[in-house]
């Protein structure tokens, strides 16, 4: 299998180089903006912290056929899953299994994690239909509130651009993927527009590990005027996939690495929203005060799952007004960065079991924000910056099955302060601190959990407090001349109360203290500047860096390590482009040992370090893409994912894909 796949590689190396070459260069996307770090639209060398931007020309390059696969790639970032995409966790700064609430992910901007635990929902957006990610790493609690805790990530979607262009893909690969894809986009009379539809199966390396999306989006854009314009989102997202569950070592060694033993269990979501978003200047065409930017967002989420013969409906509706003032200017020869704003969402989340799930409850959150943040050029080349937030929920609990009515009103005042230095061109240093909170999902509340004979039954558990923290954070990023760019960012981040899973009592519960310690490396260096080779269009290297010792403090687990967080994890890549049309990229990610889910306690041997190297080669022109990408071409067998049983020492484990491939082509018209 190894060598048939490798053969396959290189033959189609050897085609794509037998055509024409015709095609004029292609563009590199300059002069990022970035949004995310101060809710502010700023390039990237202004903002005061450790921020990088995923381009469309490194997720084209890249073999990722998702979100999360574009992700395991970057700087801090630890990716995990129950064998498919669906399942996939973004954790930064070492939350575990608790990093689907202490990681927000935004969609333009638009906060799509889920109000109960599942997180957010990393496939709702193609991979195909961003423009780029924005990742800023550490707390982000003072601008964003709720959930941006270890780090934020911000994906933009593409937007409609140049005369009337579409395009038309389709894929397929090992496991029985195929899908096809279609995008039409343009820009005429200052409306802009871009629709994107796709159908994608992909039957899964394990059995039941099938994942079946389809989805359709589109962006509108319309300038008034130069002082108003309206941005228009709408998407609609429908999958099923299967949940192969895990296998322990006896399964393993009698049933294979492919096998399920729970192949009737799956899940289905349909998902669909919409965002308008105004941004005014209202001042004459001289006289500049800022800007006023609105938006007005909802969103329907209904998810079914069928455990065993337990299924459960949770339909979540979302309701949200997200206001600010940005002001972005030099005042008397000074920078000066100011934004302002209030961020409300009305969420209902309804629970409802069928067959020997009898739950049938309610939970609504309320939760306003109102923040601040600016940003002053002290002296030359000096900035300091501080922000604060108050943050305040209401929860309501209608538990109908048995005549529960309760609520609760958790509230939150954080604060930042911080500087940065541009002591050269292109190169910074920078400092802060900043307070964190979380508050708990709406299902944390509650627990499902089902077993008379041990005492514990499904209930709610209203004692539980809220989640507060505080992160130090130093950082310097340092241009050698435009050819490469080093950054080196450790920090401290202490959290009281943090909200995990009790897999003992089968209830979530607060730790009494958690502690953070990491260092994050990034270097990416433009390899044309060291080497002088006329065929040669790009070449660029990138080499990243992770250390973090999560660990638990005080209580029964002092001094443990917090599970499914790897202490080491390292990334790298290159990226070539040659002859103006061939493309080469070869990727590899390493993810050092790490303990399994529930074993709070470290009382197991870790899961084992594995390291992963990807390969995609491509042929583009202006009207044809062809390419191969070949996964995990060492065909090392590893799990990215295991569970401790709460009552022995047994785990089950979850075998990521072994060597696999994908071939595909894009016509453009």
């Amino acid at each position: 299998m190894r060598k048939d796949i490798v053969c396959l590689f290189v033959s189609f190396m050897v085609m794509v180089t037998g055509i024409k070459n015709t095609s004029a260069d292609i563009a590199t996307e300059m002069d990022t903006v970035v949004v995310t770090a101060t809710r502010i639209a700023q390039h990237n060398y202004k903002i005061a912290g450790n921020v990088t931007v995923i381009t469309k020309e490194e997720i084209e390059a890249s073999n990722a056929q998702s979100v999360p696969d574009i992700l395991k790639e970057a700087l801090g970032i630890h990716v995990f899953d129950k064998n498919t995409a669906k399942t996939a966790v973004v954790d930064m700064r070492g939350f575990g299994d608790a990093a689907t609430s202490n990681v927000l992910v935004l969609v333009n901007d638009r906060k799509i994690n889920a109000v109960d635990i599942s997180g957010a929902d990393l496939i709702q957006v193609p991979i195909e239909a961003v423009e780029r990610i924005e990742i800023v790493r550490g707390a982000g609690s003072v601008l964003y509130g709720d959930n941006a805790v270890g780090g934020v990530v911000n994906i933009i979607t593409k937007k409609g651009e140049g005369d009337f262009s579409g395009k038309l893909g389709g894929v397929y690969g090992s496991y029985d993927t195929r899908g096809t894809d279609l995008e039409i986009s343009g820009e005429k009379h200052h409306i802009s527009y871009l629709f994107y539809a796709k159908y994608f199966d992909q039957r899964g390396f394990r059995q039941n590990s099938d994942v079946l999306n389809d989805d359709f989006s589109t962006r509108l854009g319309y300038e008034l005027s130069d002082k108003v314009s309206v941005d228009f989102n709408f998407g609609r997202h429908e999958d099923r996939y299967g949940l192969p569950g895990g296998l322990n070592t006896t399964e393993l060694e009698s049933l294979g690495r492919r096998a399920s033993v729970e192949e009737e269990n799956y899940a289905t979501t349909k998902d669909q929203y919409f965002n308008v978003s105004f941004d005014v200047n209202p001042w004459p065409e001289d006289v500049y005060f800022g800007d006023f930017v609105l938006d007005l967002y909802y969103r329907d989420r209904d998810v079914f799952d069928d455990f065993f013969g337990s299924q459960t409906d949770r339909a979540a509706e979302t309701k949200g007004i997200i206001a600010k003032y940005i002001f972005d200017h030099t005042i008397f020869d000074k920078e000066v960065n100011f934004v302002t704003g209030i961020d409300y969402y009305d969420h209902e989340n309804d629970i409802i079991g069928r067959g020997s799930n009898a739950v049938d409850l309610t939970i609504s959150k309320e939760e306003f924000g109102i923040y601040g943040f600016a940003q002053y050029e002290w002296m030359e080349n000096v900035f300091v910056n501080g922000g604060t937030r108050f943050h305040k929920a209401d929860y309501a609990f209608s538990q109908r099955d048995v005549a529960i009515d309760e609520k609760q009103g958790p509230e939150e005042s954080v604060s930042m302060v911080g500087m940065k230095y541009e002591y050269a061109e292109g190169s910074t240093a920078h400092f802060n601190v900043q307070q964190t909170f979380r508050f708990l999902a709406t299902d944390e509340w509650y627990s499902s959990s089902n077993f008379p004979d041990f005492g514990i039954t499904p209930h709610l558990n209203t004692d539980l407090k809220q989640q507060t923290g505080i992160q130090y954070e130093i950082g310097i990023k340092h241009n050698f001349g435009d050819k490469m760019i080093v950054s080196v960012t450790p920090y401290w981040m202490d959290l009281k109360n943090e909200i995990f899973f009790d897999p003992v009592m089968f209830v979530n519960a607060n730790y009494d203290k958690t502690r953070r310690i990491g260092l994050e490396v990034g270097q990416q260096a433009d390899l044309q500047k060291f080497l002088e080779l006329g065929f040669l269009d790009k070449l660029e290297f990138f080499a990243n860096y992770t250390y973090q010792n999560p660990q638990f403090r005080d209580g029964p687990n002092d001094g443990k390590d917090i599970p499914i967080v790897p202490r080491h994890q390292a990334s790298l890549g290159i990226i070539s482009e040659f002859f103006k049309n061939y493309h080469v990229s070869l990727m590899g990610r390493y993810v050092g040992s790490r303990f399994a889910i529930n074993d709070t306690l470290n009382e197991t041997s870790p899961i084992k370090p594995y390291f992963v190297l990807d390969g995609k080669i491509a042929y583009k022109r202006e009207e044809l893409e062809l390419y191969l990408a070949v996964n995990n071409m060492l065909d090392k067998k590893y799990f990215s994912y295991a569970a401790k049983s709460a009552f022995s020492s047994a785990k089950d484990y979850y075998p990521a894909p072994e060597q696999n491939f994908t071939v595909g082509v894009n016509l453009n018209f």
